[in-house]
Order: structure tokens, then C-alpha cells, then sequence
């Protein structure tokens, strides 16, 4: 099977939309099909699948090129992997989803609130959940809990959508704390956001390193698609407190964490419900883990070309 895809993986700290992209195309290619990619869509005529991963343009192609590719095959597919929606500071790029979503084939979401959220009656989508990568899963070791309550987050995004607001109140918190709580951010961060325990992005291994240094996760990011960073927390062990309005989050770690509706909530929960997540990370216990979620893709790629 030949199957071209509109983007090109990156490699490093990138977003949930590359790990997803870069675990679909080492199953592909384990399978042996032929994988081509966004600069290479002049190589042939007869493509099986045209996966979408963004359906914005680049330099090398728009997605007005694959539907002209595509009539020359007319047994190919076209298939939208439904992301980034447009929720974090980027409304124009929900309609651009929404008419390409219209002319394509076959939808896939990564979550059943992306699905709600896009509100299409479209006779061909599946959902399709991302995972974490299999390095999150190496370094579970739990630790005890001391008089430090250690806590984390971690965005590669500097978008305010992740909740940069409550991330310094947090931050604030903690040193208030006097050594009861602490907090570390990894990531990016916008300009101005001053965080006392803050590391740039890392590379996999070492996050996955970082992160089971820590007793709990907390994410302030509304209306994500399909969130990665809660997974990686959850394959490292961790729980998670997250926001009530964080879309696929809510989905994600409803088995493995609390929600909450504002700082002064998520506040109360710190400090009053100590044991609850403390018996959520002694029993936090996450599985599902990337070639899981690349070998449905797949699968379901093959079922339907």
C-alpha cells in the first residue's frame, strides 16, 4: 500500500501531533508499505491513502493538491486525522478543518470531544486515541511521599490556552508552602512568565527521566483534542489534576486523577485531599502506549483502503 502524508515528522521536543505522525509512519513502514511524504507528493499517480495531518498549506502542498491527485485514483482515500482545532488562539483554523473535513473520505479523532467539539454528521470517522511513546513507561519507580509534595507540568507550547495564569499562582503557592509543595514547569513558557523551577524543552529520554522524579501532574490547559502531555505524566506513573474544561483531558485521565474549576479549587484539593492522590499514585497504572495506538491506525488504514 502506498500512503502519503501530508507532513513530515520532527524529531525533538514537538508537539502531540508529531509523536502521533512519527508512530503511524514506523508502523507503516514495519508493515512494509510505502510512505511518502509532504514534498513527495509529485511521485506518483496512484496513492492508496492521503492522510492529513494539518490540512493548512506549506511550501510543497496544499490540500487542494491532493484532491486533484486524488482523481486520478478514484479507489484512494482520503483520511483527516482531526488535531489541532483551532481552541488555542487560532478560530480561523476550525473552519479550515471544517470544510476539508467536509471533502475528505475518512475522519479520525483522537478523542470523543474533538468529535463533538467539530459537531460534523460525517458517515466515516472513527476515534482513535493518542498514546505515549514506550520510553514514558521505563521509570516508574514510585517514590515515597515526604514532607515535599513534588509536583510537575510540562508543555511545549507557550500558547496562555495551557494555563500559564494558574502556573504561576501554583508557583506562588508552593513557595508559600514553606517546603510543604513544590513545583516545576518543563517546557516552553511566554515571555514575561517568571517560574522559580523551570527547565527548557527536553528530548524524550530525558523527560521521561524528569517526570517520575515527581508525585503529581497538574495541567491548567483547556480544549485539548487530544492531549498529550497528561499521557506521558500517567505512563510516568503520575496523577493528574486537571482542569475541567481540558477537553480530551477529561476523557484521558478520568480513571487516573481529580478535576478542578479554578485556583482556589484546585487549592482546596492540595491541601485537603493529600491522601486521595496519594492512593491514586500508589495505584496509578496507565498501559496503552504509542505502537498500541499506531497499530490501530494501521489497522484500520488497511481495512478500509
Amino acid at each position: 500500500m502506498k500512503i502519503y502524508f501530508n507532513r513530515r515528522p520532527n524529531p525533538g521536543p514537538w508537539g502531540g501531533g508529531s509523536k502521533v505522525l512519527s508512530a503511524i509512519v514506523e508502523e507503516a513502514q514495519r508493515r512494509k508499505h510505502q510512505v511518502f511524504f509532504e514534498e513527495e507528493l509529485h511521485k506518483s499517480n496512484s496513492f492508496d491513502i492521503y492522510f492529513c495531518l494539518d490540512p493548512r498549506s506549506t511550501q510543497h502542498v496544499s490540500y487542494m493538491d491532493m484532491l486533484l491527485k486524488r482523481r486520478n485514483n478514484s479507489n484512494s482515500k482520503i483520511v483527516q486525522r482531526i488535531g489541532d482545532l483551532g481552541t488555542h488562539g487560532k478560530p480561523e483554523l476550525f473552519d479550515i478543518v471544517s470544510q476539508t473535513a467536509r471533502l475528505s473520505d475518512v475522519l479520525i479523532y483522537p478523542s470523543f470531544w474533538a468529535k463533538n467539539y467539530l459537531g460534523l454528521n460525517h458517515k466515516n470517522d472513527k476515534v482513535i486515541a493518542n498514546a505515549p511513546l514506550k520510553d514514558f513507561f521505563l521509570n516508574t519507580n514510585k517514590l515515597q511521599f515526604s514532607n515535599t509534595i513534588k509536583i510537575v507540568s510540562h508543555h511545549w507550547s507557550n500558547n496562555q490556552m495551557k494555563g500559564f495564569d494558574l502556573y504561576q499562582e501554583l508557583d506562588e503557592f508552593c513557595i508559600n508552602s514553606k517546603g510543604e509543595y513544590s513545583f516545576l514547569f518543563v517546557g516552553r513558557k511566554p515571555e514575561g512568565v517568571n517560574l522559580t523551577n523551570y527547565l527548557g524543552p527536553q528530548d524524550t529520554q530525558s523527560l521521561s527521566r524528569i517526570l517520575p522524579e515527581n508525585h503529581l501532574y497538574i495541567t491548567a490547559s483547556k480544549k485539548e483534542a487530544g492531549a498529550n502531555h497528561v499521557l506521558e505524566a500517567m505512563a510516568a506513573g503520575l496523577p493528574v489534576l486537571y482542569h475541567c474544561e481540558g477537553g480530551s483531558i477529561n476523557e484521558y485521565c478520568q480513571n487516573n486523577g481529580m478535576s478542578y474549576n479554578n485556583f482556589e479549587n484546585l487549592k482546596d484539593i492540595l491541601k485537603n485531599k493529600k491522601t486521595e492522590f496519594e492512593n491514586l499514585y500508589k495505584e496509578s497504572c496507565y498501559v496503552r502506549n504509542s505502537h498500541d495506538m499506531s497499530k490501530e491506525y494501521l489497522d484500520f488504514l488497511e481495512e478500509i483502503a
